[in-house]
C-alpha cells in the first residue's frame, strides 16, 4: 500500500542522467512487517562504525511519531517508493516535512487526533528500541 497522503519529490542523478520521482511511504510485504512502514535513522557511537537502524511501524504509530515530533527529534527518515514506475536503485529513505503531508488527508487527520499528552504505546516504544531510541511520552 502506498501512503499517497505524503509526497516527497526526489531527484536521482545516475550516469549523468537526472530523473525526478514523486515518492510516497509504502508498507512492507514481508510476514513480520506486513502492512507496516519502515523508518530509518543513522546511529553513531564513539569508537564504533556508523550504522543505519530501522524498524517497522503501523499507520497509527507513524502518525503518533509525527505528532510527537519524534521523527524530526531523532532524525528518522521513512522508506519511500515512486507512485508511478520503478526506482532504479534501493528505495530511498526521506525526511517527512509538514509540507509533504496533504492537508485534510486521512494521515493529516490521524496526526491531528493524536493526544500528545498520552505516552507512546508499549509496542511503539519496543519498536523504537531497535533504533537505539527511547521515548517517554
Amino acid at each position: 500500500m502506498l501512503l499517497t497522503d505524503i509526497a516527497v519529490e526526489h531527484t536521482l542523478s545516475k550516469n549523468g542522467v537526472r530523473q525526478t520521482f514523486l515518492l510516497h511511504p509504502f508498507t512492507d510485504t514481508q510476514r513480520d512487517s506486513l502492512g507496516k512502514f519502515e523508518i530509518v535513522r543513522d546511529v553513531s557511537r564513539p569508537g564504533f562504525k556508523d550504522v543505519k537502524r530501522s524498524t517497522f511501524v503501523t499507520f497509527q504509530q507513524l502518525a503518533q511519531l509525527y505528532a510527537k515530533g519524534a521523527l524530526e527529534e531523532f532524525g528518522f527518515s521513512v522508506r519511500m517508493c515512486p507512485g508511478q514506475g520503478t526506482y532504479p536503485a534501493k528505495n530511498p529513505a526521506k525526511k517527512i516535512l509538514p509540507t509533504s503531508i496533504k492537508p485534510g488527508s486521512p494521515f493529516d487527520l490521524a496526526v491531528q487526533k493524536v493526544d500528545v499528552s498520552k505516552p507512546a504505546s508499549r509496542e511503539l516504544r519496543t519498536a523504537l528500541l531497535r533504533t537505539d531510541v527511547q521515548i517517554q511520552g
